[in-house]
């Protein structure tokens, strides 16, 4: 998700999937998630940092994660009309005509949103004072009579508590961040994650062993020590940021 919010114009179908999965594996949602998830409404972009939950397309065009929906039958017509567009002249205005009749055709197989209809159970979980109590809160979701809902405390509970506390701290830090300086914060946060033994063995779980059962080094979240959430923002380089001509 964090590539496609840096594109010009924002393309999802019918089959779209998105998602910030990275709490299976002990990392956090970078490619500049810090951002976006930290200006979605409510706490909403906290529940999918923390759950991993995906999203469809209705659900990213409501939040503004995407610009268009087309249907999946459409690329190849789409892409005959992108060629016999005068690229020379109102090049702006041709393609917004023409992306959204394309639109128009294929509204009628957008999904029902997914997440903005359970918001305020969202939001009335994680009004919560710190990353301990809405892992709790999430995590007793799994019981929910609700497919989705229950489904994301399965996530969460799977996931690596070290990233619930790196998730809160990022958004919690990103609403009062230029782009480029969320950008800075996560290129330290993604040095630290490899300096740190979650991330490692979350790969090794989920990616090489496939195993499914990493074995983190802090289980249980409301034992992960402050400090080392901490580190996981600091530097690790001397002199000037190497982001730090971004702006």
């Amino acid at each position: 998700m964090g590539l496609l919010q840096g594109a010009g114009i924002r393309i999802v179908t019918p089959s779209s999937r998105l998602a910030m999965p990275e709490i299976s594996i002990g990392l956090y949602p970078d490619v500049g998630a810090s951002w976006f998830l930290a200006r979605l409404p409510g706490k909403l972009g906290l529940f999918l940092g923390l759950t991993g939950a995906p999203i469809n397309a209705r659900d990213a065009i409501d939040l503004g994660l995407a610009d268009r929906f087309f249907g999946e039958h459409q690329q190849e017509g789409l892409i005959e009309e992108l060629l016999q567009l005068n690229w020379q002249e109102q090049t702006d205005l041709q393609l917004n005509s023409l992306l959204k009749a394309e639109q128009h055709r294929a509204y009628a197989e957008l999904p029902e949103a997914q997440w903005l209809p359970r918001r305020q159970v969202i939001d009335a979980l994680l009004d919560v004072a710190d990353p301990a109590a809405a892992w709790r809160a999430l995590e007793g979701l799994r019981q929910h009579n609700d497919p989705l809902l229950a489904d994301a405390g399965q996530r969460l509970q799977e996931g690596c508590p070290l990233t619930a506390h790196l998730v809160w701290e990022q958004i919690r830090r990103a609403r009062h961040l230029s782009l480029a300086q969320v950008f800075q914060m996560e290129y330290s946060m993604s040095l630290n994650c490899c300096r740190h033994p979650e991330f490692s063995e979350g790969v090794r779980a989920r990616l090489l062993d496939k195993d499914n059962h990493p074995r983190w080094h802090w289980p249980d979240v409301a034992q992960v020590p402050a400090a080392v959430v901490e580190a996981h923002f600091v530097k690790v380089w001397e002199g000037r940021h190497p982001l730090a001509d971004l702006t």
